[in-house]
């Protein structure tokens, strides 16, 4: 009997642990989903706890006031709730800013140590990158303000028990804004970072890898710092949390170092190149290629050799008269080193070349020289 109940604990034990373990989505904002890391509800239970304890107790935070112990619980589960809606739109912040900049949303994550606005793709250029990043801390600093007015008015009004609750979550999103302005990647500070140094050397891979060194010595500051306050005040709860979000970051830059050194490579994303021929006439092109192929862009090639790429937006200024004596190698582009990468050069290298070329496209050639394949700003990633 006692096994059959040892196994049965056993199984259930398993099945928490799965279920924490899981992503739940709780919500869908303008088609976007949001979904929770199970594990975040271990952090809302201790945050619950945390602030009922305040309130019951009469501690700095509170000490104007002291409730009963279910109005302190009661008051611990809405201002946690009020806390991580306020991590909510500051991921939400990020999402829309994105979508603004003409980038789609997998999903918006809440986990143990904060959220995650997940971006399709990366932003093409720094000044989209800093308008996405700031967004977070800015709405956090508007949520500040908004809370410390109406704490304001609460204590105005003598409505003491609303005024902590309105100064505990003002007091958080300032904390949770000032964070994030750290400048370390994956903080929005580091992203920061990461926009003036791409802006400034022109290079995304160098600026990423700095940001992400900076989020690692972050990391280690806040674990030791954390070690030291649990040791010095004899703090676990802020000791202990200190420690693990300064864990999680250096994983996160870690993993996002490890990312870029292992990244795909243009063979992995190119597709089959479709080359016009140098001497075809423009009005063949268009009667006879244009009209199957939805491209914009069309290496010319002969024999395997690259000797240009046809730019449609190219062909606007070329009257419609000429087409039939106009060759493609008259209007198209001429080969030079912006327009083609390697197959085994990585995918971040191509990513960067694009966006500086004009044409937010590259002709992939192989070692010798021959064209292999084509790759334009569309091809973000291998295909699941």
């Amino acid at each position: 009997m006692a096994i059959l109940t040892l196994d049965r604990l056993s199984t259930d034990v398993v099945k928490t642990f799965d279920l924490l373990s899981r992503k739940l989505q709780v919500a869908s904002v303008r088609g976007i989903p949001v979904r929770i890391d199970g594990r975040w509800l271990i952090v809302f239970a201790l945050s619950v706890v945390v602030v009922a304890l305040n309130f019951m107790r009469g501690t700095t935070t509170t000490r104007l006031v002291r409730v009963d112990e279910m109005a302190a619980w009661a008051i611990g589960i809405f201002t946690t709730f009020i806390l991580f809606l306020s991590i909510f739109g500051h991921e939400l912040a990020h999402a829309l800013v994105a979508r603004a900049e003409g980038i789609e949303i997998e999903e918006i994550m809440l986990h143990p140590f904060g959220g995650l606005a997940r971006l399709r793709h990366e932003p093409d250029e720094p000044a989209a990158e800093f308008r996405i990043a700031i967004a977070g801390p800015a709405s956090n600093f508007l949520f500040a303000l908004l809370a410390f007015g109406a704490m304001s008015v609460a204590a105005i009004g003598r409505f003491y028990v609303a005024a902590a609750v309105f100064f505990i979550i003002g007091w958080w999103n300032l904390l949770i804004a000032v964070f994030n302005l750290l400048p370390g990647y994956p903080l929005d500070g580091g992203r920061l970072l990461r926009a003036f140094l791409w802006q400034r050397t022109g290079h995304l891979h160098e600026a990423t890898r700095t940001a992400c060194l900076a989020g690692q010595l972050i990391a280690a500051v806040l674990v030791i710092f954390g070690l030291y306050f649990y040791l010095r005040f004899g703090d676990p709860f802020m000791g202990l949390w200190a420690i693990l979000v300064g864990l999680f970051l250096w994983d996160a830059a870690r993993a996002v170092l490890r990312g870029r050194l292992n990244a795909q490579t243009v063979a992995d994303v190119m597709r089959p190149p479709l080359a016009i021929g140098p001497d075809l006439s423009i009005s063949q092109f268009v009667d006879q290629v244009l009209p199957f192929h939805r491209q914009t862009i069309f290496p010319v090639a002969r024999g395997g050799s690259l000797y240009g790429m046809l730019v449609l937006e190219d062909l606007k200024g070329l009257p419609r008269e000429s087409w039939p004596r106009t060759r493609v190698r008259e209007a198209m582009r001429p080969v030079e080193e912006k327009l083609f990468i390697e197959a085994s050069a990585p995918l971040w290298r191509a990513a960067e070349i694009m966006r500086r070329n004009g044409i937010g496209a590259l002709a992939v050639i192989d070692a010798d020289g021959h064209l292999v394949g084509f790759l334009d700003h569309t091809q973000r990633r291998k295909p699941d």
